[in-house]
């Protein structure tokens, strides 16, 4: 059973044209349902709204670092639209509500996946759910951690999915890391003979994360190297 899962990231310059599909990546397989995409105003409009409303109320311009506006990845049981859509609606108002998160972009995607050694598809559904992060006078709003465990909570129930794990690592991985885990996990499947259990796919991910770290390390101190070097020269 997939368990519920929201991440909340900042936005970034593609992720609209990713979102509306108006840029399709290499990645994607062929739907199983259609996308849905439902848009009450685009990222940069919003924006340009915020930005106004923090300089009217605040006095300044707003600073360069803030998020103001931020998407959610959260995962989706099926390729249900119409009953996806419904909870995610029930998510929306929830935060809304409670919180004064303002969703004003929602998209469904039932197009991205991987195909097993078999031909069979198997497919990764999810929501990204793009979100105004401020309050009334233009303000990013300010949620502590136990906000965050609550979110999770509240999209298990508003989605009727199981929630994840409490104080779980985040094992999330992106686009290519995911399809590289799924296909580790079918080839692992396939010699063992067995269903991966949950333990199991755990330390699949978590080997993949710690790969990302110690490139993102490696990276790094080879930028500080070549920094280093440049100002020796000098």
């Amino acid at each position: 059973m997939v368990k519920s899962f929201i991440k909340f990231k900042p936005v970034t310059a593609s992720s609209e044209a990713h979102n509306t599909r108006e840029f399709s990546p290499k990645y994607l397989i062929e739907n199983s349902a259609a996308n849905i995409h439902i848009v009450d105003s685009k990222i940069a409009d919003r924006f340009e709204q915020i930005q106004k409303n923090y300089l009217e109320n605040v006095k300044q311009k707003m600073q360069a670092k803030a998020t103001p506006i931020r998407e959610a990845v959260i995962l989706l049981p099926d390729n249900d639209n119409d009953t996806n859509l419904e909870r995610l609606f029930s998510l929306n108002d929830a935060l809304k509500e409670k919180y004064g998160i303002d969703a004003f972009q929602t998209h469904i995607h039932n197009d991205e996946g991987h195909v097993d050694e078999n031909g069979i598809k198997k497919y990764n559904y999810h929501a990204h759910v793009v979100y105004d992060w401020t309050d009334s006078k233009g303000r990013n709003l300010k949620l502590n951690k136990e906000d965050m465990s609550d979110i999770q909570t509240l999209t298990a129930e508003c989605l009727s999915m199981q929630r994840g794990e409490k104080g779980s690592k985040n094992l999330s991985l992106n686009h290519r890391e995911y399809r590289g885990f799924m296909h580790l996990k079918d080839q692992l499947e396939k010699s063992l003979k067995i269903e991966l259990d949950e333990k199991m796919q755990k330390d699949i991910r978590q080997a993949i994360k710690n790969e990302r770290t110690t490139k993102t390390q490696e990276n790094e101190r080879n930028k500080n190297i070549g920094t280093n070097q440049g100002r020796t020269r000098k």
